[in-house]
Protein backbone atom coordinates (compact mmCIF):
# COMPACT_ATOMS: atom_id res chain seq x y z
CA UNK A 1 0.00 0.00 0.00
CA UNK A 2 1.17 3.43 -0.77
CA UNK A 3 0.99 6.49 0.96
CA UNK A 4 1.65 10.46 0.36
CA UNK A 5 4.96 11.40 2.01
CA UNK A 6 4.56 14.23 4.26
CA UNK A 7 7.69 16.47 4.62
CA UNK A 8 8.96 16.59 8.36
CA UNK A 9 8.14 19.41 10.79
CA UNK A 10 10.95 21.67 11.19
CA UNK A 11 11.38 23.78 14.34
CA UNK A 12 8.17 26.58 14.32
CA UNK A 13 11.19 29.74 15.00
CA UNK A 14 12.03 28.91 11.14
CA UNK A 15 9.00 29.25 9.69
CA UNK A 16 8.56 32.68 11.98
CA UNK A 17 11.82 33.93 10.95
CA UNK A 18 10.73 33.30 7.68
CA UNK A 19 7.35 35.39 7.74
CA UNK A 20 9.24 38.21 9.70
CA UNK A 21 11.82 38.70 7.41
CA UNK A 22 9.53 40.15 4.09
CA UNK A 23 12.58 40.24 1.71
CA UNK A 24 13.53 36.91 1.85
CA UNK A 25 11.13 35.27 -0.42
CA UNK A 26 9.59 33.01 1.98
CA UNK A 27 6.92 34.99 3.26
CA UNK A 28 4.01 33.61 1.39
CA UNK A 29 5.31 29.90 2.41
CA UNK A 30 6.13 30.59 5.98
CA UNK A 31 2.61 32.05 6.53
CA UNK A 32 0.81 29.03 4.85
CA UNK A 33 2.50 26.59 7.54
CA UNK A 34 2.35 28.90 10.32
CA UNK A 35 -1.68 29.08 10.03
CA UNK A 36 -1.87 25.47 9.11
CA UNK A 37 0.20 24.82 12.38
CA UNK A 38 -0.58 27.16 14.65
CA UNK A 39 -3.43 25.43 17.44
CA UNK A 40 -0.99 22.97 17.88
CA UNK A 41 1.85 25.34 19.16
CA UNK A 42 2.82 26.24 22.73
CA UNK A 43 1.66 29.36 23.81
CA UNK A 44 4.94 30.78 23.42
CA UNK A 45 4.54 30.49 20.23
CA UNK A 46 1.45 31.39 19.22
CA UNK A 47 1.87 34.97 21.21
CA UNK A 48 4.79 35.75 19.15
CA UNK A 49 2.53 34.69 15.95
CA UNK A 50 -0.29 36.77 17.20
CA UNK A 51 1.87 39.88 17.80
CA UNK A 52 4.04 39.47 14.21
CA UNK A 53 0.76 39.21 12.55
CA UNK A 54 -1.01 41.91 13.92
CA UNK A 55 1.69 43.95 12.39
CA UNK A 56 1.35 42.66 9.13
CA UNK A 57 -0.78 43.55 6.24
CA UNK A 58 -5.00 43.55 6.74
CA UNK A 59 -5.38 40.13 5.88
CA UNK A 60 -3.35 38.93 8.44
CA UNK A 61 -4.52 41.23 11.10
CA UNK A 62 -7.83 39.90 10.20
CA UNK A 63 -6.51 36.17 10.32
CA UNK A 64 -5.18 37.39 14.34
CA UNK A 65 -7.98 39.10 15.55
CA UNK A 66 -10.27 36.24 14.69
CA UNK A 67 -7.38 33.26 16.34
CA UNK A 68 -7.81 36.19 19.32
CA UNK A 69 -11.60 35.25 20.29
CA UNK A 70 -10.26 31.63 20.77
CA UNK A 71 -6.66 32.80 22.21
CA UNK A 72 -6.76 35.65 23.96
CA UNK A 73 -4.91 37.13 26.55
CA UNK A 74 -5.18 40.74 28.45
CA UNK A 75 -0.89 41.16 26.95
CA UNK A 76 -2.58 41.92 23.81
CA UNK A 77 -4.80 45.07 24.81
CA UNK A 78 -2.23 47.69 24.14
CA UNK A 79 -1.37 46.90 20.81
CA UNK A 80 -4.94 46.54 19.72
CA UNK A 81 -5.70 49.72 21.50
CA UNK A 82 -3.20 51.44 19.49
CA UNK A 83 -4.03 49.75 16.59
CA UNK A 84 -7.49 51.28 16.91
CA UNK A 85 -6.27 54.52 16.32
CA UNK A 86 -4.85 53.31 12.84
CA UNK A 87 -7.59 50.79 11.89
CA UNK A 88 -11.20 50.46 12.62
CA UNK A 89 -11.84 47.36 11.31
CA UNK A 90 -15.10 45.83 12.16
CA UNK A 91 -13.33 42.49 13.60
CA UNK A 92 -11.23 44.66 16.09
CA UNK A 93 -13.93 46.71 17.52
CA UNK A 94 -15.39 42.87 18.43
CA UNK A 95 -12.33 42.03 20.08
CA UNK A 96 -12.59 45.51 22.12
CA UNK A 97 -15.96 45.26 22.84
CA UNK A 98 -15.45 41.46 23.96
CA UNK A 99 -12.41 41.69 26.42
CA UNK A 100 -11.62 45.26 26.88
CA UNK A 101 -12.30 46.47 30.63
CA UNK A 102 -15.46 48.60 30.36
CA UNK A 103 -13.69 51.44 31.38
CA UNK A 104 -12.43 51.65 28.13
CA UNK A 105 -15.69 51.18 26.36
CA UNK A 106 -17.88 53.78 28.56
CA UNK A 107 -16.59 57.01 27.02
CA UNK A 108 -16.25 55.65 22.87
CA UNK A 109 -19.52 54.13 22.78
CA UNK A 110 -20.53 55.77 19.44
CA UNK A 111 -16.24 54.68 17.96
CA UNK A 112 -17.74 51.36 18.48
CA UNK A 113 -21.30 51.20 17.59
CA UNK A 114 -21.73 50.63 14.07
CA UNK A 115 -24.08 48.00 13.09
CA UNK A 116 -25.04 45.35 15.51
CA UNK A 117 -22.29 46.35 18.01
CA UNK A 118 -24.22 48.71 20.07
CA UNK A 119 -26.20 45.40 21.21
CA UNK A 120 -22.88 43.87 22.10
CA UNK A 121 -21.98 47.31 24.10
CA UNK A 122 -25.36 47.13 25.74
CA UNK A 123 -24.83 43.33 26.92
CA UNK A 124 -20.87 44.55 28.08
CA UNK A 125 -22.27 47.76 30.05
CA UNK A 126 -25.84 46.91 31.33
CA UNK A 127 -24.73 46.18 34.76
CA UNK A 128 -23.02 49.64 34.64
CA UNK A 129 -25.49 52.36 36.80
CA UNK A 130 -24.40 55.21 34.70
CA UNK A 131 -25.54 53.12 31.51
CA UNK A 132 -28.32 54.05 29.78
CA UNK A 133 -29.91 51.81 26.86
CA UNK A 134 -30.95 53.63 23.87
CA UNK A 135 -33.49 51.21 22.48
CA UNK A 136 -33.63 53.48 18.96
CA UNK A 137 -30.05 51.77 18.76
CA UNK A 138 -30.79 48.30 18.77
CA UNK A 139 -32.94 46.09 15.38
CA UNK A 140 -35.97 44.65 16.51
CA UNK A 141 -35.04 41.37 16.93
CA UNK A 142 -32.13 42.91 19.56
CA UNK A 143 -35.28 44.67 20.86
CA UNK A 144 -37.09 41.20 21.23
CA UNK A 145 -34.28 40.03 23.18
CA UNK A 146 -33.93 42.79 25.57
CA UNK A 147 -37.81 42.91 26.32
CA UNK A 148 -37.58 39.09 26.72
CA UNK A 149 -34.63 39.59 29.54
CA UNK A 150 -36.63 42.45 31.17
CA UNK A 151 -39.70 39.49 31.47
CA UNK A 152 -41.68 41.76 29.49
CA UNK A 153 -44.73 40.22 28.68
CA UNK A 154 -44.90 40.15 24.55
CA UNK A 155 -47.69 39.19 22.83
CA UNK A 156 -47.74 36.69 19.59
CA UNK A 157 -49.10 39.98 17.67
CA UNK A 158 -46.06 42.00 19.38
CA UNK A 159 -43.62 39.56 17.56
CA UNK A 160 -45.70 40.02 14.40
CA UNK A 161 -45.29 43.69 14.22
CA UNK A 162 -41.09 43.34 14.92
CA UNK A 163 -41.02 40.52 11.96
CA UNK A 164 -43.00 42.53 9.76
CA UNK A 165 -40.94 45.90 10.51
CA UNK A 166 -37.66 43.53 9.44
CA UNK A 167 -39.05 42.82 6.66
CA UNK A 168 -40.46 46.45 5.59
CA UNK A 169 -36.61 47.86 6.71
CA UNK A 170 -35.20 45.37 4.07
CA UNK A 171 -37.72 46.13 1.30
CA UNK A 172 -36.97 49.94 2.14
CA UNK A 173 -32.77 49.42 2.02
CA UNK A 174 -32.40 50.53 6.16
CA UNK A 175 -31.29 46.68 6.61
CA UNK A 176 -29.05 44.98 3.97
CA UNK A 177 -29.11 41.42 2.42
CA UNK A 178 -27.38 39.74 -0.48
CA UNK A 179 -28.93 39.82 -3.58
CA UNK A 180 -26.43 37.59 -5.30
CA UNK A 181 -29.15 35.40 -6.60
CA UNK A 182 -32.59 35.06 -5.85
CA UNK A 183 -33.63 32.19 -4.67
CA UNK A 184 -31.64 30.18 -1.80
CA UNK A 185 -32.18 26.22 -2.40
CA UNK A 186 -31.81 23.60 0.34
CA UNK A 187 -32.89 19.97 -1.06
CA UNK A 188 -35.08 19.29 2.67
CA UNK A 189 -37.02 22.77 2.19
CA UNK A 190 -38.67 24.55 -0.39
CA UNK A 191 -36.85 27.47 -1.95
CA UNK A 192 -36.75 30.94 -0.13
CA UNK A 193 -36.00 34.28 -1.23
CA UNK A 194 -32.34 35.75 -0.41
CA UNK A 195 -34.24 38.28 1.89
CA UNK A 196 -35.45 35.80 3.94
CA UNK A 197 -32.32 34.33 4.32
CA UNK A 198 -30.58 37.81 5.44
CA UNK A 199 -28.80 37.44 8.86
CA UNK A 200 -31.69 39.84 10.35
CA UNK A 201 -34.09 37.66 9.72
CA UNK A 202 -32.53 34.82 10.88
CA UNK A 203 -32.08 35.86 14.09
CA UNK A 204 -35.70 36.24 14.77
CA UNK A 205 -36.45 33.63 13.37
CA UNK A 206 -34.10 31.77 16.04
CA UNK A 207 -35.31 34.43 19.07
CA UNK A 208 -38.98 33.25 18.94
CA UNK A 209 -37.73 29.82 18.79
CA UNK A 210 -35.09 29.73 20.96
CA UNK A 211 -35.71 32.03 23.56
CA UNK A 212 -39.12 32.04 23.70
CA UNK A 213 -39.88 28.25 22.26
CA UNK A 214 -42.77 29.33 20.29
CA UNK A 215 -42.64 26.98 17.57
CA UNK A 216 -46.27 27.29 16.15
CA UNK A 217 -45.34 31.00 15.25
CA UNK A 218 -42.04 30.61 13.68
CA UNK A 219 -44.40 27.89 11.68
CA UNK A 220 -46.28 30.58 10.50
CA UNK A 221 -44.03 32.73 10.03
CA UNK A 222 -41.92 30.27 7.40
CA UNK A 223 -45.32 29.50 5.64
CA UNK A 224 -45.71 33.36 4.58
CA UNK A 225 -42.07 33.08 3.25
CA UNK A 226 -42.89 30.26 1.52
CA UNK A 227 -45.52 31.80 0.05
CA UNK A 228 -44.01 34.89 -1.22
CA UNK A 229 -41.12 32.76 -2.34
CA UNK A 230 -43.31 30.90 -4.36
CA UNK A 231 -45.47 33.62 -5.58
CA UNK A 232 -41.88 35.44 -6.94
CA UNK A 233 -41.57 32.05 -8.88
CA UNK A 234 -44.38 31.99 -10.57
CA UNK A 235 -44.33 35.44 -12.15
CA UNK A 236 -40.25 35.18 -12.96
CA UNK A 237 -39.95 31.72 -13.44
CA UNK A 238 -36.18 30.64 -15.05
CA UNK A 239 -35.49 34.76 -15.08
CA UNK A 240 -35.85 35.78 -12.36
CA UNK A 241 -32.34 35.30 -11.60
CA UNK A 242 -30.84 37.74 -14.55
CA UNK A 243 -29.85 41.28 -14.32
CA UNK A 244 -28.04 42.65 -11.84
CA UNK A 245 -27.42 43.15 -8.46
CA UNK A 246 -29.72 46.39 -8.39
CA UNK A 247 -31.96 44.95 -10.62
CA UNK A 248 -32.69 42.02 -8.24
CA UNK A 249 -32.89 43.61 -5.42
CA UNK A 250 -35.45 45.98 -6.48
CA UNK A 251 -37.23 43.07 -7.51
CA UNK A 252 -37.01 41.31 -4.56
CA UNK A 253 -38.07 44.48 -2.48
CA UNK A 254 -40.85 45.35 -4.85
CA UNK A 255 -42.18 41.98 -4.29
CA UNK A 256 -42.27 41.37 -0.96
CA UNK A 257 -43.61 44.48 -0.21
CA UNK A 258 -46.82 43.48 -1.87
CA UNK A 259 -46.94 40.99 0.76
CA UNK A 260 -46.66 43.24 3.54
CA UNK A 261 -50.22 43.55 4.89
CA UNK A 262 -51.78 46.48 4.12
CA UNK A 263 -52.98 47.37 7.98
CA UNK A 264 -48.79 48.05 8.69
CA UNK A 265 -48.09 49.96 5.19
CA UNK A 266 -50.62 52.56 5.54
CA UNK A 267 -48.89 53.50 8.75
CA UNK A 268 -45.35 53.14 8.31
CA UNK A 269 -45.52 54.57 5.06
CA UNK A 270 -46.16 57.78 6.61
CA UNK A 271 -42.92 57.33 8.88
CA UNK A 272 -39.25 57.86 8.30
CA UNK A 273 -38.05 54.35 7.45
CA UNK A 274 -34.88 55.10 9.23
CA UNK A 275 -36.30 56.76 12.28
CA UNK A 276 -36.59 54.13 14.62
CA UNK A 277 -38.17 56.06 17.53
CA UNK A 278 -41.25 56.40 15.42
CA UNK A 279 -41.19 52.56 14.95
CA UNK A 280 -40.60 52.37 18.50
CA UNK A 281 -43.39 54.52 19.42
CA UNK A 282 -45.62 52.56 17.11
CA UNK A 283 -44.99 49.12 18.94
CA UNK A 284 -45.48 50.63 22.35
CA UNK A 285 -49.18 51.89 21.37
CA UNK A 286 -49.67 48.52 19.66
CA UNK A 287 -48.27 46.63 22.59
CA UNK A 288 -50.76 48.39 25.06
CA UNK A 289 -53.80 47.54 21.97
CA UNK A 290 -52.65 43.72 22.42
CA UNK A 291 -52.45 43.49 26.09
CA UNK A 292 -56.15 44.52 26.64
CA UNK A 293 -57.07 42.00 23.60
CA UNK A 294 -54.28 38.97 24.53
CA UNK A 295 -55.46 35.68 25.85
CA UNK A 296 -55.83 36.09 29.84
CA UNK A 297 -53.61 32.88 30.51
CA UNK A 298 -50.80 34.34 28.51
CA UNK A 299 -50.48 36.79 31.93
CA UNK A 300 -51.45 33.99 34.24
CA UNK A 301 -48.80 31.86 32.96
CA UNK A 302 -46.27 34.76 33.39
CA UNK A 303 -47.57 35.65 37.05
CA UNK A 304 -47.32 32.10 37.81
CA UNK A 305 -43.94 31.90 36.32
CA UNK A 306 -42.39 35.08 38.54
CA UNK A 307 -43.95 33.32 41.65
CA UNK A 308 -42.68 30.12 40.66
CA UNK A 309 -39.33 31.88 40.35
CA UNK A 310 -39.04 34.08 43.45
CA UNK A 311 -40.35 31.02 45.61
CA UNK A 312 -36.93 28.94 44.19
CA UNK A 313 -34.70 31.34 44.21
CA UNK A 314 -32.96 30.49 48.01
CA UNK A 315 -33.41 26.67 47.06
CA UNK A 316 -31.85 26.60 43.82
CA UNK A 317 -29.00 27.72 42.31
CA UNK A 318 -30.01 28.30 39.07
CA UNK A 319 -27.41 27.89 36.13
CA UNK A 320 -26.78 31.02 34.18
CA UNK A 321 -27.87 31.23 30.43
CA UNK A 322 -26.18 30.21 27.75
CA UNK A 323 -25.58 33.41 25.14
CA UNK A 324 -27.57 33.37 21.70
CA UNK A 325 -23.58 33.72 20.62
CA UNK A 326 -21.35 31.79 22.13
CA UNK A 327 -17.63 32.38 22.55
CA UNK A 328 -18.33 36.68 21.84
CA UNK A 329 -19.14 38.22 18.31
CA UNK A 330 -20.09 36.50 15.10
CA UNK A 331 -18.07 36.87 12.17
Amino acid sequence: MEYKKRTHNRPISVAIKGYLDKSGGKVTASRNEIEWRFNALDWKYQKQILFAFLQSGMSDRKWAYKKLFAFWDDCFIPSLGELWKLHHERELAWLIIQFFPTDCLKGKINEFSEGRNYYFLYRRLREDPDFVLDKTRLNEADLLIVMIEADEIVTDDDIRDMFYIIIYKLCKGVYKFGAYRVMMYDDKEPPLLTMFDSSIVRLMIGVIANKLGRYELVEELRKWMVSVSSDLWKEYGNSYNFGSNKERHKILSNHCMKYIPQEYKVVWDTFDSKNQQMFLDYLKERNKIHLQNADSDEIVRKVLRDLADSSSNDEVVCSPEVEITKGGLPF
